[in-house]
């Protein structure tokens, strides 16, 4: 399956538009690379718009949303289908980003078949477009679309007509030729180099096989084997005997002798021989185990006196905390500072116009380590979250709510150290 690059691009950072990447021109896999050459983390963006349904945005289909790629880094997108005529669209928070999109595609045996009212724009030779309008099947030669075949239902069968007259016969055609059988070659390699061209009805014995010259193919065809018929049984030859042949030579000399006999029966033993010297001493074995005995057992020492110091008292059991309960939503028409009370709730801003929302200092409104709130925008005016004075807070691309109906999450996650993540805008 080949492989090719459909485009490449480094667009500007983004404001609002997005750059056209590639477009395709057959029927694919593809897949997407953005590379970082910038000195600053990026964020990119990436989006496929159906031929179907072009400058719909609600059939977007998205392959990556605000992808984080940091410095010096590159990221392959997964691999999708594409169909001629989907586009590709792109767009990055920086100007250093680089994009490349790659396809595999069939090279033969391609069938791209689309089935609407109107021919499409940008076919290859090859593609069937069946017309949804007459039911005609319609195949690309390069020149126009041309109607090969209908899918039409078929009506009903006629009535059979009658039989028509009886043409008159014939003239008999001219007699036919046989073969006229030139030669032989040990193998058909030979035939061919030294006859490139043949007559009909030329024939030669490449053994066993004869083969004919075929004038409508070109080539010399193998038409089997070249049998003759049986022939007659030939008569009985005489019955001749040959002479004796002379005698053979002496054989070899057999075996010298029997088998060997039994073996005789052992002798008696003889006398004892006199004692050897002493051995030289040995080793000095090793020493015994240990005793066993136990020594006296001393006197037990006092006992200490036992000082144990008073329990503390059982905090309250917290409440158990379910899914099922609703989470209390707070409605703020203009900017807002949090406070202890808002932890777990759903702050939903409604401003026409830009507003803020502010994280206060843990020394204000002591909040726990992991509580959170969430935000929505609700109103036109875009929300920003940002800390007071001495209050971080962590987010990225940006700090603020994406558009109407962004939500996100504020989490702390130290003293004075908040993460904000959800729906944010690139810029």
């Amino acid at each position: 399956m080949p492989v090719k690059r459909l485009g490449v691009a480094s667009p500007a950072a983004y404001t609002n538009a997005f750059t056209e990447l590639a477009e395709a021109d057959v029927a694919c896999v593809a897949s997407v690379i953005v590379a970082n050459k910038g000195a600053v983390e990026l964020n990119a963006t990436i989006y496929v718009e159906p031929v179907e349904s072009p400058g719909n945005p609600s059939n977007y289909v998205y392959i990556v949303n605000s992808l984080v790629v940091g410095v010096g880094q590159s990221f392959e997108t997964f691999r999708f289908a594409m169909t001629v005529g989907d586009k590709i669209w792109v767009a990055a928070s920086t100007a250093n980003a680089s994009f490349s999109a790659t396809v595999a595609y069939e090279s033969s045996g391609r069938s791209n078949i689309i089935y609407q009212s109107t021919q499409p724009g940008t076919p290859q030779v090859g593609d069937i477009w069946v017309d949804s309008d007459d039911d005609t099947v319609n195949v690309y030669t390069g020149a126009g679309f041309a109607t090969v075949a209908t899918v039409a239902p078929t009506g009903p069968t006629g009535p059979t007509g009658g039989a028509g007259p009886t043409g008159p016969t014939g003239a008999t055609g001219p007699t036919g030729s046989g073969i006229a059988l030139l030669g032989s070659y040990a193998t058909i390699e030979l035939l061919e180099a030294d006859n490139a061209t043949g007559n009909p009805g030329d024939a030669y014995i490449v053994s066993p096989n004869v083969y004919i010259w075929d004038d409508q193919n070109s080539a010399w065809v193998n038409s089997g084997p070249f049998v003759g018929p049986t022939g007659p049984t030939g008569s009985t030859g005489p019955s001749v005997t040959g002479p004796t042949g002379a005698t053979g030579p002496l054989g070899p000399t057999g075996p010298e002798g029997g088998p060997t006999g039994p073996t005789g029966a052992e002798g008696a033993t003889g006398p004892t021989g006199a004692t050897g010297a002493a051995g030289a001493t040995g080793p000095t074995g090793p020493s015994g185990a240990a005793s066993t005995v136990t020594g006296p057992t001393g006197d037990t020492g006092p006992t200490g006196p036992a000082v144990t110091g008073p329990t503390g008292a059982t905090g309250p059991t917290g409440a158990q905390g379910l899914w099922d309960t609703a989470q209390v939503i707070e409605t703020k028409s203009d900017t807002y500072t949090l406070v202890l009370a808002d932890a777990g709730k759903l702050i939903r801003c409604t401003k026409g116009t830009s507003m803020s929302i502010i994280v206060p200092l843990n020394s204000a409104e002591a909040y726990s380590v992991g509580q959170r709130i969430d935000i929505m925008q609700y109103g036109a005016g875009q929300v920003t979250i940002s800390g007071d004075t001495g209050v971080t807070v962590r987010a990225t691309p940006t700090n603020k709510l994406r558009a109407t109906y962004s939500t996100a999450s504020i989490i702390k996650i130290a003293t004075d150290e908040w993460v904000l993540a959800g729906d944010l805008a690139l810029t």
